[in-house]
């Protein structure tokens, strides 16, 4: 296969740049750019020509933006690749996309495709949960603290800095009304952010989960929080299928970055993303 391979060259402190030079001799048939911001990494994906695989190599920014580049490209059979550089790789986890430079050059090298589902929120594409409330709080403060406490430190202080607010916020999702919500999400995927997972639901393909906490008092957090860390049932799930209308409220974030006020209709892309991982 011939890669284009996207190289965030300021992903996690430079991280990005460094794994690329060190496995580049591994991968076969490619070329090389290093990128000068997130645009330019969605708009050459989106119009890479005579390649079999666009390449993102860079944290949840960059992965999210190739991705969603390659969704956007004329070539319906373009295949996404990933050699990852960042501090919350939930997406690789759940797709089982090796984190290690060498195991993913040889996940490359192999060419496995699995073709998965993407959810888009409002008609933009996102690769791992849309969170509602003080998840986009959360988000926002966990993103200045990480790069100094580190990546399940730096999530584990935002939520509990978030948590002390006590904020609540009342949402209608597809007519339903869900009063005193502490915390609302959409996603496929049982990984948050920072080591937290949920104990999610078996899905199909053309379902999604909204996951939500009501009326959660604050010495019921530490009990929550590790019952998150372990993966533990908490909380309570709606399954739908698109489209998916919340209303309310504030504003909403997805895969780490802020996104607009809702109201918000979650429905999926019109392309599945061609996936390159293991094959198990």
């Amino acid at each position: 296969m011939k890669y284009l391979v996207l190289v965030n060259p300021s992903s996690h402190g430079g991280q990005a740049r460094k794994i690329w030079h060190s496995y580049a001799t591994k991968l076969h048939d490619y070329r090389v750019v290093l990128l000068e911001n997130i645009d330019q990494a969605q708009t050459l994906a989106a119009e890479a020509s005579g390649y079999d695989a666009v390449v993102a190599c860079g944290g949840d920014g960059t992965v999210n933006a190739v991705a969603d580049g390659v969704l956007h490209n004329p070539d319906p059979n373009l295949k996404f690749g990933v050699l990852y550089a960042g501090t919350s790789p939930d997406f690789c986890r759940f797709h089982g996309i090796p984190f290690s430079g060498p195991e993913a050059v040889e996940v490359l090298n192999r060419g496995f495709v699995r073709e998965i589902p993407v959810l888009c929120a409002n008609g933009h594409a996102f690769f791992c949960s849309c969170n509602l409330g003080i998840g986009a709080a959360v988000a926002h403060d966990a993103n200045l603290w990480r790069p100094r406490l580190g990546d399940s430190l730096g999530t584990f202080c935002a939520v509990v800095w978030n948590l002390l607010q006590l904020s609540r916020w009342d949402y209608t999702v597809n007519g339903e009304t869900l009063t005193e919500c502490s915390h609302l999400l959409v996603t496929r995927m049982p990984y948050i952010a920072g080591g937290l997972r949920l104990s999610m639901p078996e899905l199909h393909e053309d379902e999604f989960a909204v996951w939500f906490l009501r009326r959660v008092r604050l010495w019921k957090w530490p009990g929550i929080l590790r019952k998150l860390y372990r993966g533990e049932s908490c909380g309570e799930f709606r399954i739908l299928h698109e489209p998916g209308v919340i209303a309310g409220p504030g504003e909403f974030e997805y895969d780490g970055d802020p996104h607009g006020k809702l109201p918000l209709e979650i429905s999926f892309s019109a392309r599945k993303l061609h996936l390159i991982t293991r094959e198990n």
